[in-house]
C-alpha cells in the first residue's frame, strides 16, 4: 500500500512535467515602466502558478551601452544612471542566488517598489537574502562584469533588440507575440504547452483570450 501511494506521489509530482517548459527570456530595464509592469502584472502572477511548465531567464540591460573603464566596464543607460544601477542589482542577484524561483521574487519586490534602485536592501530581506554580497557586487568590478555578460548576451540577438520589454517565447520573437504576452502570459504558456495541462490552465484557458493590445514598448 504504502509503495503505491509512493508511486501515486511521483506520479502526481511529474504530470506537469511530461513535455519541455514554455520557455520565456525577457529583456528589460529597471526603471521601463511597460517593463515594470509586465513583470509585476503578468511574469511574476504567471510565474506563481504555472512555473512547473515554465523555463524564465531575465535579462537586465536593454536600451543601454558600455564602454571600458579602467580594469571593468561604464553604462550609460535608456533612464539614467538609477536604471544602471537597478540593472547592476538584478544582475548581481541573478548571479548570487543561482535560483529562479528567489530571483523571481526578489524582483518582483525590486519592481514594485516605488524607485527600484533604492529597493535592493529591502527586497533581500523579503526574501531572506543576505544583503551584504550583492551590495558589495553593485559597488564593485564584479558587478560591472556581470552586467557587461548581459549585454553581450543581448547582443546575440537575432532580430537585435529595438524595444523593451523584448519577450522571447520557445526561442520565437514577434511583436504580435509580445503584444500576447503583455495582455495574457497565462493563456500564452497554457496554450504553448505540449504536455498534459496543469489543472490551472483551464480558467485561463476556457475564458478565451482578450483581444491582444498593443504592444508598449520604450
Amino acid at each position: 500500500m504504502r509503495t503505491s501511494l509512493l508511486l501515486l506521489a511521483c506520479v502526481a509530482a511529474t504530470l506537469a512535467q511530461d513535455a519541455p517548459p514554455v520557455k520565456i527570456h525577457l529583456y528589460y530595464e529597471s526603471l521601463c515602466p511597460y517593463s515594470i509592469d509586465f513583470v509585476i502584472s503578468q511574469l511574476y502572477p504567471t510565474w506563481t502558478i504555472l512555473k512547473e511548465i515554465m523555463e524564465v531567464e531575465m535579462f537586465p540591460f536593454g536600451n543601454a551601452s558600455y564602454q571600458p573603464d579602467g580594469d571593468g566596464w561604464s553604462f550609460t543607460c535608456q533612464h539614467g544612471a538609477g536604471e544602471c544601477k537597478g540593472n547592476m542589482i538584478h544582475a548581481c542577484a541573478k548571479s548570487h542566488f543561482n535560483d529562479i524561483n528567489l530571483e523571481m521574487e526578489f524582483v518582483n519586490c525590486l519592481l514594485s517598489a516605488t524607485y527600484p534602485p533604492n529597493a535592493g536592501a529591502t527586497c533581500a530581506a523579503q526574501v531572506s537574502a543576505d544583503w551584504a554580497p550583492l551590495e558589495h557586487c553593485i559597488n564593485s568590478v564584479e558587478g560591472e562584469n556581470l552586467l557587461h555578460e548581459v549585454a553581450l548576451q543581448q547582443e546575440k540577438l537575432d532580430p537585435s533588440l529595438y524595444f523593451v520589454p523584448w519577450i522571447i517565447v520557445n526561442d520565437v520573437f514577434s511583436e504580435d507575440l509580445v503584444g500576447e504576452c503583455q495582455t495574457n502570459l497565462k493563456k500564452v504558456v497554457c496554450e504553448k504547452y505540449t504536455g498534459t495541462k496543469p489543472a490551472e490552465c483551464d480558467a485561463v484557458l476556457a475564458a478565451g483570450r482578450p483581444a491582444a493590445k498593443a504592444v508598449t514598448f520604450a
